[in-house]
């Protein structure tokens, strides 16, 4: 294809991926969700970002103007980490400090014009350059570990599918970064490349996000005008969880919300609470968990091989083995009889 069209081709698509990100961007700064507003940041860096690539060969852009929009990448990491943050913390109140994260982008904005940007190929410019990508890299490889933190819990309903949509969020970053680092050593020769590559990820980002809905909604404060803290909630959760370890107060069927907050000298509303904001779950749900771990634990076991699979329920805390079917199903995605064969196959 004539290089010509090929990058008259870039442009339009990459001048429909810019457009797209900034309507998305002014319609997430109208929510109040804190994860919204970070996205919203990210999009307006990004799309900057990828609007000068777009037309620096066509309009003559000085070379401080340049490289302030290049410093915009440097904002873009941190959106990405705090966005991952309070998309799996919604009911966190915000943090200034938090803003600390954008030092960098502050600090290096109003010195920009001292940094040679004329196509000299200074190493003060190779660093300034370089730095943006490692410095992209870094935020995202940590809100990638993040998101495989076992103790991060998403405060929306249809959980499920907020996590697959950030899943693919990070996977589409990491994409881009690896590309546009392959595409500044000259392993990909074609610079365009990288605004439709954006195009495509802003295209892929918006599908994915008419399917979860529920990602940019406030979630609902339940207990917006509660005096029990989180920080307090987690604590009795704590407390709860060591004594049901301890004890398996879960093995008794007729375990109520109001025993069991007797036991950690709580509330049930605040046990209940406690509960709900920490796990995400309600007491019901908390308590199947532990009596499926049981569940299972008696289905590995040798001693108990020989028991039917309704004495597995009824010595695990259930007292219906209908509803004990079902959950082990849900929450397993396999039968008690399979889990059972699979584990002495």
């Amino acid at each position: 294809m004539d290089q010509e069209i090929l990058k008259q081709f870039a442009i339009l698509i990459g001048s429909i991926g810019v457009t797209l990100s900034i309507f998305f961007a002014i319609l997430l700064l109208r929510r109040k969700s804190k994860s919204n507003i970070f996205l919203a940041i990210y999009l307006l860096a990004f799309s900057l970002r990828i609007g000068k690539s777009l037309f620096h060969n066509y309009y003559d852009f000085s070379p401080t103007l340049r490289t302030y929009i290049l410093s915009l990448m440097f904002s873009i990491g941190p959106s990405i980490w705090l966005f991952s943050k309070y998309l799996a913390n919604q009911s966190s109140s915000f943090n200034k400090k938090e803003l600390l994260h954008y030092a960098l982008f502050l600090i290096l904005l109003p010195i920009c014009w001292f940094i040679p940007n004329d196509g000299s190929g200074a190493s003060s410019f190779a660093i300034f350059y370089n730095g943006t990508m490692i410095h992209f890299f870094g935020y995202l490889a940590y809100s990638i570990v993040f998101y495989f933190e076992p103790n991060v819990k998403l405060a929306f309903s249809g959980r499920e599918k907020v996590r697959v949509w950030w899943q693919r969020f990070l996977i589409a970053n990491l994409i881009f970064i690896v590309w546009y680092a392959l595409n500044s050593i000259g392993m990909v020769s074609f610079y365009m490349s990288i605004t439709i590559l954006y195009s495509l990820m802003i295209a892929c980002l918006g599908f994915w996000s008419i399917q979860t809905p529920q990602l940019f909604s406030e979630p609902k404060e339940k207990y917006k005008d509660s005096n029990f803290s989180i920080e307090a909630g987690e604590n009795l959760l704590n407390q709860v969880h060591e004594l049901l370890k301890t004890e398996k107060l879960y093995l008794d069927p007729s375990l109520t919300l109001v025993k069991l907050s007797k036991r950690v000298n709580a509330s049930p509303k605040e046990v209940s609470q406690a509960i709900n904001q920490v796990e995400q779950i309600n007491y019901a749900q908390f308590i199947s968990k532990y009596r499926l771990e049981e569940a299972k634990r008696l289905l590995r076991s040798p001693d108990h091989s020989h028991y039917k699979i309704a004495a597995i329920a009824y010595e695990s805390g259930f007292n219906s083995l209908s509803s004990f079917n079902s959950l082990f199903k849900k929450y397993t995605q396999s039968t008690a009889k399979a889990y059972r064969d699979s584990v002495k196959s």
